[in-house]
């Protein structure tokens, strides 16, 4: 009889651990299915309210339990209609868990990585082949796919292009390897020494040229207030020909650029300065304007005249224009001061070639935009990737 027991014991347990290893096993096929369902149905993640415009998929679905992550491999979201060729957003991989370090102190708290992950903006006239995202509801979205609030975002190696297809030649423009990592977005003072969320980025543009953000923002404050600095280091203005010829009343044959962008408000009041830096710019070029793009003769003229100005007000011994351009006021209506920024690109060309470093002459009361280290736990995984 007790051996009869134990063995029905031993059955049960069985049974029980079976029925756990197959939940298990099912798992990640029953959240990639109810994903994929959601992203392709036309009110999946926007309500009943209008349509998305977006509609999407993802491959493999990865469930940690014992870390408590999980991840989408694959990830795209196009244009519902099929009339944009780039997809909205796509990622290599998108994982999402549980902050065991916050869970420590007290806080149910997630973070999400995102690896290779791509955004693309396209501008037509044609408003079915414009692609913008702005009407999308992307934190019910994000709810869904991550319950948890989101204290800390990571990106690996990202990337964002802008595209106009209805001008001849097209227009396409993106910053890539972008690394980011943001910390303290729910604003916890369990989570970090104040209510200050950290911004800390870098990317590369085009062929040549890179860019780096640092910014603080303090969300408890009835105002903006907040702390940026902004770097832009040997941007080839080339890369961007088509795009000038598009939005701007000029081209630029060649040249490149460095800017420094400093900027601090303090409960809505807004102070810092913009101090771009032109290297070797060439805005005419008889080959380039006028074989090559057929300007006509006022046209070349125009960008003549401009080659010209450009030229006295070039720094010779440098081959740069720059001025130092300050702002001042509230944040609804910043003042850039024009005189300054006269007498700063008549200083540069006369006096001494400006530089196009930080100054770190703007900042808050409160302490600026720390460094941002990854621990060698999120190290070791990005290696991995």
């Amino acid at each position: 009889m007790q051996s009869k027991t134990y063995s029905r014991w031993i059955t049960g347990v069985l049974i029980f651990l079976g029925i756990i290893i197959a939940l298990r096993l099912a798992l990640p096929y029953a959240v990639e299915w109810y994903v994929n369902r959601m992203l392709s149905e036309p009110e999946g993640f926007a309500g009943n309210e209008t349509p998305q415009e977006f509609v999407g998929r993802v491959g493999d679905v990865d469930i940690m339990l014992w870390r408590g992550a999980y991840s989408f491999e694959d990830i795209v979201l196009v244009k519902r209609n099929g009339k944009v060729k780039e997809p909205f957003i796509k990622a290599n991989e998108v994982e999402f868990s549980l902050l065991w370090s916050a869970l420590l102190d007290g806080a149910f708290v997630g973070s999400i990585n995102l690896y290779q992950p791509e955004l693309n903006f396209v501008d037509s006239k044609d408003k079915t082949k414009a692609q913008s995202g702005k009407d999308e509801k992307w934190l019910v979205l994000a709810d869904q796919l991550f319950p948890l609030k989101i204290d800390q975002l990571r990106i690996h190696k990202g990337k964002i292009g802008f595209h106009n297809t209805d001008v001849e030649p097209e227009v396409h423009l993106s910053l890539h390897d972008i690394d980011l990592i943001a910390q303290n977005l729910v604003n916890s003072r369990d989570l970090s020494r104040d209510l200050v969320a950290r911004v800390q980025a870098q990317g590369q543009t085009e062929d040549a040229g890179t860019l780096k953000f640092h910014a603080s923002l303090d969300p408890s404050t009835k105002n903006p207030t907040f702390d940026i600095d902004a770097q832009a280091e040997g941007v080839a203005l080339v890369n961007f020909k088509n795009f000038l010829d598009t939005y701007a009343p000029f081209d630029l044959e060649a040249g490149s650029l460095d800017l420094a962008l400093e900027l601090a408000s303090d409960n809505g009041k807004i102070s810092g300065y913009a101090k771009p830096v032109l290297h070797n710019v060439e805005v005419f070029s008889w080959k380039g304007d006028i074989e090559e793009d057929g300007d006509g003769f006022f046209e070349g003229l125009t960008e003549m005249l401009s080659a010209f100005v450009t030229e006295i007000f070039e720094n010779q011994s440098e081959d740069q224009i720059a001025t130092r351009i300050p702002i001042e006021g509230s944040i609804e209506e910043p003042d850039t001061a024009i005189i300054p920024s006269i007498l700063g690109i008549l200083k540069n060309a006369f006096i001494r070639a400006m530089q196009g470093d930080l100054e770190n002459s703007v900042e808050l009361e409160q302490p600026k935009t720390d460094e941002l280290e990854p621990s060698e736990t999120e190290n070791a995984e990005s290696d991995n990737k």
